[in-house]
């Protein structure tokens, strides 16, 4: 028979805390790059939803870890977008 090979759950989040979509839509930009420093307040991403633009917080102080889409990629609710340590 054919071999599967399951992947490895991803560790995005391992150490750090998610920031996901809260609606389906699409990245218009990020705001930030791997190792800035942000606050909660500090605006990480921009998302279009319904013809309308929704910024995105990072909603803890940290530094970004990782960024997990690219500006232009569709995304549902709950994709992490970007990861802060």
């Amino acid at each position: 028979g054919e071999k599967v090979i399951a992947k490895p759950a991803p560790k995005a989040a391992a150490g750090g805390t998610p920031v996901k979509a809260p609606l389906p839509g699409v990245v218009l930009d990020i705001n930030v790059t791997v190792g800035q420093a942000v606050k909660a307040t500090d605006q990480v991403a921009v998302l279009e939803a319904m013809k309308m633009e929704n910024s995105i917080r990072a909603g803890v102080d940290g530094t970004v870890k990782s960024i997990d889409v690219n500006k232009g990629d569709s995304v549902l609710e709950g994709t992490v977008l970007i990861t802060i340590a």
